[in-house]
């Protein structure tokens, strides 16, 4: 394929408080040969659903035989399985994380496919939106196309998660990203049409939770906090690192593992655009 698609997700604000967004990162999974990989993905997908509509079916079941009116955590069950199923970082939880395991275990068993992280620290003392005129999307697009051209070595079809320009904005994020080397088109999608940009919500939400969790910003004993924690240690130990290794500890500016397929790296106060 001369020609692949590449996938493109953010996770974290560029605006507003940094103490409940520090840490804003770009997810980019580049995937040479999506034929098989589709298919795997997919099957993991429609494997859950299939197990949601058991379990809906086994709570109606139990609610009429029973002649009872559902408790919360049944109504929540059937609302939930009646949902089109989004696999998203965020809404990792005990009842979950094996499904989220699964679906990270595909994408490693397939060699070729590429992720690559851009990371932006905003407890930066001095760090700003000034080099972009104050303007978060703006900086946006400018950190998206710094991240293509820092990993792309090959031509691709970009597909990003849909963001909306805003209106007083002339900067379409598919001229800046169309104007880096390597990339031949660039569409702006929902993420709940392609399990693989949900793919990159996980995998950038794994990069975001450690930095974060690194420095104590969660709270030890919550249950959700935990089902990250395995999710994250899962990929960890995927990539050959301790389980109390951090992906990029303070100071680090960019790491890379699997030759160069998987790869974080770190925005530079110094690398803002003058």
């Amino acid at each position: 394929m001369d020609v692949c698609p590449a996938f493109m997700d953010e996770t974290g604000l560029l605006s507003g408080p940094v103490q409940t967004q520090p840490i804003y990162g770009i997810g980019l999974l580049v995937v040479p040969n999506p034929r098989q990989l589709t298919d795997a993905l997919y099957k993991v997908h429609f494997n859950l659903n299939a197990r949601k509509s058991n379990l809906r079916a086994s709570v109606r079941k139990d609610i009429r035989e029973e002649g009872r009116r559902p408790s919360v955590h049944e109504l929540d069950t059937l609302m939930w399985g009646s949902r089109h199923h989004e696999y998203k970082f965020s809404a990792v939880s005990p009842y979950n994380v094996q499904e989220y395991i699964d679906l990270l275990s595909v994408f490693f068993a397939y060699s070729g496919t590429e992720f690559h992280s851009l990371i932006v620290d905003r407890t930066v003392p001095d760090f700003g939106l000034q080099a972009w005129g104050g303007d978060a999307w703006t900086a946006y697009c400018s950190l998206s196309s710094e991240l293509l051209t820092r990993c792309l070595h090959r031509d691709v079809f970009a597909i990003v998660d849909l963001q909306a320009k805003p209106e007083r904005s002339g900067q379409y994020l598919e001229d800046a990203l169309c104007a880096v080397p390597h990339v031949a088109g660039c569409l702006r999608a929902s993420s709940e049409t392609s399990v693989f940009l949900q793919l990159v919500d996980l995998l950038a939400g794994c990069v975001q939770f450690d930095i974060r969790d690194q420095r104590q910003s969660y709270d030890a004993a919550s249950k959700r906090g935990s089902a990250k924690r395995d999710l994250v240690r899962f990929l960890k130990g995927r990539l050959g690192l301790a389980l109390n290794e951090a992906l990029l500890p303070d100071g680090t500016t960019h790491r890379q593992w699997e030759g160069g397929t998987f790869s974080i790296w770190r925005w530079n106060q110094r690398e803002l655009p003058q």
